[in-house]
């Protein structure tokens, strides 16, 4: 549970701890990249030493949070060079993977696991506390991360003109994709399957009218299509490791 832990706290520093402003200016001022990481460092403090022993602690907070800082100062550079959308999408993914292939390595290289403190195992003790962990994860990644996937995928699909983590859509807009992606993640942990087609049914009938506009339609497809596909995708693969 450790590494869902970690990964769990990647997404909260990198996503939902991370203002616009922020993504905005550390592209142009790397002291705003130094803020962003000093962030990212102090989310990571309580992920880490309360569950690994001192000296790996130090080792696995060092490399987390230094790998963070150059990923982030490359994908800035590599995001300046780019002209076109796609290739902000592909550093965009090449970021996240990067992230999450390194904390999965040092979780791996320092056996953070059978190594781990003993306020660890007794707090793995605890009644459902790995689907507490494993919910808290698929709740982080279909708010904030998923949002920000659809709508650079969106951007690349069919907005060729914009595309980056910076959120300009409507408010309104955000918050129903979120709460969409909420409730069909609740459906699938409580194996309501079928309740998902209810979700989808509200949605079209809300933009009736405005589905008679192809453009619109195929826009509402892409967007609604890939937030609910990441919802479930992600939820189903989670739920497996609760049982």
């Amino acid at each position: 549970m450790i590494l869902y832990i970690l990964i769990t706290a990647h997404f909260l520093a990198d996503f939902t701890f991370q203002t616009n402003r922020l993504v905005r200016r550390k592209r142009s001022d790397y002291k705003y990249l130094i803020c962003h990481s000093m962030i990212y460092a102090f989310t990571f403090i309580p992920a880490i030493f309360p569950f690994a022993s001192f000296g790996k602690g130090i080792m696995v907070f060092i490399i987390t949070t230094g790998s963070h800082f150059l990923i982030d100062w490359a994908r800035i550079i590599a995001d300046r060079k780019c002209k076109e959308v796609s290739g902000l999408f592909f550093t965009f993914i090449a970021d996240q993977v990067l992230h999450i292939l390194i904390l999965t390595v040092t979780y791996y290289l320092f056996s953070l696991e059978s190594a781990a403190t003993l306020l660890y195992a007794n707090i793995r003790q605890w009644p459902n506390f790995d689907s507490l962990v494993v919910y808290s994860l698929i709740f982080v990644l279909i708010w904030d991360p998923a949002a920000v996937l659809v709508k650079m995928l969106f951007a690349c699909v069919i907005d060729k003109n914009r595309c980056d983590q910076e959120d300009n859509d409507p408010p309104a807009g955000r918050i129903i994709g979120k709460l969409e992606r909420i409730i069909i993640s609740v459906l699938i942990l409580i194996d309501q399957f079928s309740a998902i087609g209810l979700v989808l049914t509200a949605k079209s009938i809300a933009r009736f009218r405005q589905l008679e506009d192809r453009s619109f339609a195929e826009k509402y497809l892409v967007g609604t299509l890939t937030s609910f596909a990441f919802a479930i995708i992600i939820s189903v693969i989670l739920k497996h490791q609760c049982q």
